[in-house]
């Protein structure tokens, strides 16, 4: 995967937060050398919600809220509660012991789609870390990935990896129909406020589901994404106070928080 020819290669479909991929090449890029700057994740600092694996929700669950959203139900960490506003990373940084998703810290290296079954090794051209000059981890040695490369090219074959067993997290999920959409409304003041719809799992189907459909779930090692996205969503109320606190600051408007309120609505 580390040498790509770019004649005739065409790339498909686009990637959230990745300004500028271009497939890693040793003729291109043979003199090119990457330094993480002082603020790491500052592209993610404006962003609410970030694309999560099965794997990873485990842990994701100590801190943000998972949803599913979109046609593919895509699963995210809820981060923040509107577009431009991340609760967790102040100056291009996670706050200490936040959990930092896969997607983030792969980059600025990913995979592309260059065909069906065929992906390409790409860098973000747009990442200002990039330099032919100066300090920083070389791509390139003597013609051949550094271990720098090999390291970010085994993290990017481990994600792949997890992303076709995320889609066959959603896939059986779909087939047992256990989707519903959900609405998050915050009380504040004594008033409610809307605040997302998503995709959700409908805890009460997983009762009606037969034997056969159970083990399966259980065998594969879904039964533990499915749990621990339905623990994730009390994560909300931490939310709604981070918000307030930020408000208290100067930052977002501030209210006098109650509660918060998961009120399953009807799917078309």
């Amino acid at each position: 995967m580390a040498e790509q020819n770019q004649e005739n290669l065409e790339l498909t479909g686009t990637q959230f937060m990745y300004g500028k991929p271009e497939p890693l090449n040793k003729d291109v890029h043979g003199e090119l050398r990457y330094k993480s700057g002082a603020a790491p994740y500052s592209k993610a600092q404006n962003v609410h919600l970030v694309p999560l694996l099965v794997g990873e929700f485990a842990q994701t669950m100590m801190h943000y809220p998972i949803i599913f959203a979109g046609e593919e139900k895509t699963p995210l960490a809820v981060m923040g509660l509107a577009e431009g506003q991340n609760f967790f990373i102040k100056d291009g940084h996670f706050e200490d012991g936040a959990y930092v998703p896969a997607y983030l810290r792969r980059h600025p290296f990913t995979l592309a789609s260059a065909g069906e079954d065929q992906f390409v090794v790409c860098i973000d051209r747009d990442e200002s870390g990039f330099t032919s000059e100066g300090e920083g981890e070389a791509l390139f040695a003597n013609g051949e990935p550094t271990e720098f490369t090999k390291h970010a090219m085994n993290f990017l074959t481990e994600f792949q990896g997890e992303t076709v067993r995320t889609s066959d997290f959603i896939r059986m999920l779909t087939e047992f129909d256990l989707f519903e959409v959900k609405n998050t409304i915050f009380l504040v003041n004594g008033q409610q406020e809307p605040v997302a719809e998503y995709f959700a799992i409908a805890e009460e189907r997983i009762a009606e589901l037969s034997d056969e459909q159970l083990a399966k779930l259980v065998r594969s090692g879904a039964m533990i994404g499915v749990y621990a996205h339905l623990l994730s969503l009390q994560r909300w109320d931490g939310l709604l106070s981070r918000r307030t606190q930020a408000g208290s600051q100067g930052g977002a408007p501030a209210g006098d928080t109650d509660s918060t309120q998961d009120a399953a609505a009807k799917a078309d």
